[in-house]
């Protein structure tokens, strides 16, 4: 019996465990057609890094935080929409009111050199609602930096990343967004009265600093009130697309999910034994993990709902930011290039346009904005169990509590099956008494009379 409830448990635990390994997936029926195709996701991309068929590495370098090639991308993006003969509903705000500077480590070998500060730009571009009595807003972006490499004062502008997969393509995405509610704005106006506006964050691979800035200097308390909702994109091609709001189910999740399901896009959760990190990214929640790491955590820290979209592969016990089961990763390391991303990370561009097409379709779907305001209201607070005083107060609760339940457990016993010891009766035994009457509570013992003294037989 003892064996077979051994095994049962065992069973059950191995169920809970393995169930939580790779998370649940919304979406999966009928594809429907994409509303932004995968070849204006490429066709940006090379747009972006400068790609040629006879220069595969494109012309824009690494793009590492605070670096020229950093300033050069974002120059790049913003020339593109500052272009008023083909984007002239929009609105681009200049570089240098987006240009703000940082105090970053600089390394050089295994030395720590003094912190330095070096500047950094987010590219900002709204395209406004006619009609918005209200102010509301919805923000969508992406990071546009590269996040190989360190602040190597020695650094001589030629490593061979691109940060193709980490996160040209996100940029990607979101300049096919800009194309997209651009040309067609006239009908998108027709369902929607907020503005969007498309943000391009600068050095957000080194703790989300272009959206920190973004947050503190670029949005007023009227803007932060008035956010429906923020959406950032991020890497395009892992084996998985996931879809992350917060740690707790959310409106907006659920909103979101319901429009994908209804396009066939495939979408995960994280894995409910996803490995945590020990540490803060957002404010009052005392740990971290991979989905927390990018420019939306600012926002949810603020109270702001937010979504990212984003591809990899989490298994539920891998400890790193894994983009593919068994294979090594591109984005962060030298090999993130486009022939790479091309190669090895074939489902970007179609990863890209589903991504693309979910945040079009949301947008215009019945009950966003009615999800959206929702997401600030209903969403439960999680906060207070996350607290490391309050999580060892509840162990040591739950320790007291099991300690007077086995108490209790046990003197039921005792008295449900009282212990009873055995007496031993003791009986002398006679010469010539008969020991076959003997029973086990009987103890016999030999009697003989005492010598007169001490020496008596020697």
């Amino acid at each position: 019996m003892k064996r077979f409830i051994a095994a049962v448990s065992a069973l059950i635990m191995s169920f809970f465990v393995l169930a939580g390994c790779g998370g649940s997936a919304t979406g999966g029926a009928e594809r429907a057609e994409p509303l932004i195709s995968a070849e204006s996701i490429d066709e940006n991309l090379r747009f972006f890094l400068g790609v040629t068929d006879k220069n595969l590495d494109g012309d824009i370098g690494d793009r590492a935080p605070t670096s020229e090639s950093e300033r050069a991308a974002a120059q790049r993006i913003y020339d593109r929409y500052a272009d008023k003969e083909r984007y002239g509903n929009l609105k681009v705000t200049s570089l240098d009111a987006e240009t703000s500077k940082f105090e970053v480590n600089v390394s050089t070998g295994n030395m720590q050199n003094p912190t330095e500060k070096r500047s950094s730009q987010n590219v900002v571009i709204r395209l406004p609602a006619p009609e918005n009595g209200q102010g509301r807003q919805v923000i969508i972006s992406t990071g546009y930096d590269n996040s190989f490499g360190k602040y190597s004062a020695e650094y001589d502008g030629n490593r061979p990343a691109t940060g193709a997969y980490d996160n040209a393509t996100g940029v990607a995405v979101v300049m096919s967004l800009i194309d997209y509610c651009s040309e067609n704005a006239g009908t998108l106006f027709e369902k929607i009265d907020f503005d969007l506006v498309f943000v391009f964050f600068g050095c957000s691979s080194y703790n989300s600093l272009g959206a920190e800035a973004y947050m503190d200097k670029g949005m007023t308390s009227h803007e932060r009130l008035n956010t429906l909702m923020m959406l950032n994109i991020d890497r395009m091609g892992g084996e998985r697309m996931y879809l992350y709001t917060n740690e707790v189910s959310t409106p907006h999740e659920k909103f979101i999910r319901s429009v994908a399901n209804d396009a066939g896009s495939v979408y995960h959760t994280l894995p409910d034994n996803m490995p945590i990190i020990n540490g803060m990214y957002i404010d009052g929640v005392y740990y971290a993990h991979f989905a927390m790491l990018e420019s939306h955590s600012v926002f949810i820290e603020h109270g702001i709902p937010a979504a990212y979209l984003f591809s990899g592969y989490y298994g539920g016990f891998n400890l790193s930011d894994l983009e593919k089961k068994g294979s090594a990763n591109l984005g962060g390391t030298e090999n993130d290039t486009y022939a790479n991303l091309v190669s090895k990370r074939g489902d970007y561009a179609r990863q890209g346009s589903d991504t693309a097409s979910l945040v079009a379709r949301s947008l215009t779907a019945d009950g966003f904005v009615e999800a959206a305001t929702a997401a600030r209201t209903e969403t439960y607070d999680y906060s207070f169990w996350v607290k490391p005083l309050w999580a060892y107060l509840i162990v040591i609760f739950v320790i007291i509590a099991l300690c007077v339940v086995l108490i209790i457990l046990v003197k039921y016993v005792e008295k449900k099956h009282p212990f009873v010891p055995i007496v031993r009766r003791m009986k002398i035994a006679v010469f010539g008494m008969e020991y076959e009457t003997k029973s086990e509570e009987d103890i016999f013992v030999d009697i003989q009379r005492r010598p007169k003294n001490p020496f008596d037989g020697y």
